[in-house]
């Protein structure tokens, strides 16, 4: 009887194993692979001596090794990630961390400065970048107060470290025998949005201006216009792959699909208010379901406002 018993449970047992196992194949291989990109950042090494700290729910880094130091794109969102980060970067090399570019004022990209600060690296930025830095820095903070409860970082560390060193149109940094160009096309997703070109290794660092079939935060650009030209601008650009502050490697095909996305949003919304429809009408209204597997889509009715307030004052009331 106990030997029936335990037959019996045994088949169920098998043939539960062998549903679940049916049901993980049904997932579409993109939906597993984003779910497990959602649970641990990663240090992917994409050339000989380039590094891409990949974190889908953060932002990301950049790192460069030579013999005669580092260089580091972004440091993430508080100075214990920005320690973390440190960490990451020692298990690859022990040479000095010579430079620290932050890509655009975002706190989630150089809030973590405080270790590079201390372990003695030289900060650059746009002009752009270093004038709007000290002016938005309260209202960073104040948007970034639920990460820091949810994670147990105190705000408290977290201090605001200016650029040494900034630029207007565009600038090269040359360090242990590789050169790095630093460029900047105008306002995007904010003014000072800084492009990094890694000519050796063919790779492209974006600024938040682009994120992979992600919906953009429309709430800082002072131009969509330009941010659209930009798009396709980069999108012509010679490199093998772009490695965003957002989201994962991508491609020139990836930065044409977000430039098409914007002038369709845009000009539906610019639409709408030529035609006096109300904000609270259009957010209603203007539902673009053909990006509804976009990432961040559920902040659309943000961007509808956004970009009424854009088209309708000329000014973006977060730099007020």
């Amino acid at each position: 009887m106990a030997k029936a018993c335990w037959n019996a449970i045994a088949v169920r047992v098998v043939c539960a194993l062998g549903v679940l196992a049916s049901l993980y194949f049904l997932v579409p291989p993109a939906v597993a692979q984003e779910a497990g990109r959602a649970q641990q950042p990663t240090v992917k090494q994409i050339a000989p001596d380039l590094y891409f700290f990949f974190d889908y729910s953060g932002s990301n880094a950049v790192f460069l090794v030579t013999e005669e130091g580092v260089l580091l794109i972004d440091t993430r969102q508080h100075p214990r990630q920005g320690e973390e980060l440190l960490g990451l970067i020692r298990k690859v090399t022990d040479k000095p961390i010579k430079w620290v570019i932050n890509s655009h004022f975002h706190g989630d990209h150089n809030f973590g400065n405080l270790p590079f600060k201390a372990a003695g690296a030289t900060f650059i930025a746009h002009q752009e970048t270093a004038r709007i830095l000290p002016k938005v820095f309260p209202k960073e903070m104040a948007r970034r107060q639920e990460f820091f409860k949810s994670h147990g970082y105190d705000p408290n560390k977290v201090k605001l470290v200016p650029p040494d060193v900034t630029f207007e149109h565009d600038l090269t940094i040359r360090l242990g025998g590789r050169e790095v160009k630093l460029f900047y096309l105008g306002p995007g997703q904010q003014p000072g949005d800084t492009f990094v070109m890694f000519p050796h290794a063919r790779m492209l660092f974006t600024p938040g201006a682009f994120g992979k079939h992600s919906m953009p935060n429309m709430a800082f650009t002072t131009s969509v216009e330009n941010w659209i030209k930009m798009l396709n601008d980069v999108a012509g650009m010679d490199y093998a792959n772009i490695l965003p502050a957002h989201g994962d490697v991508a491609v020139s095909a990836d930065v044409k699909e977000l430039a098409a996305m914007l002038s369709d949003e845009y000009a539906t919304v610019k639409a709408a208010v030529d035609k006096g429809v109300s904000v609270d009408q259009a957010e209603k209204t203007l539902t673009f379901p053909q990006y509804k597997d976009w990432r961040n889509y559920g902040r659309l009715k943000g961007e509808i406002k956004a970009m009424y307030e854009l088209i309708q004052t000329g000014k973006r009331s977060y730099f007020e």
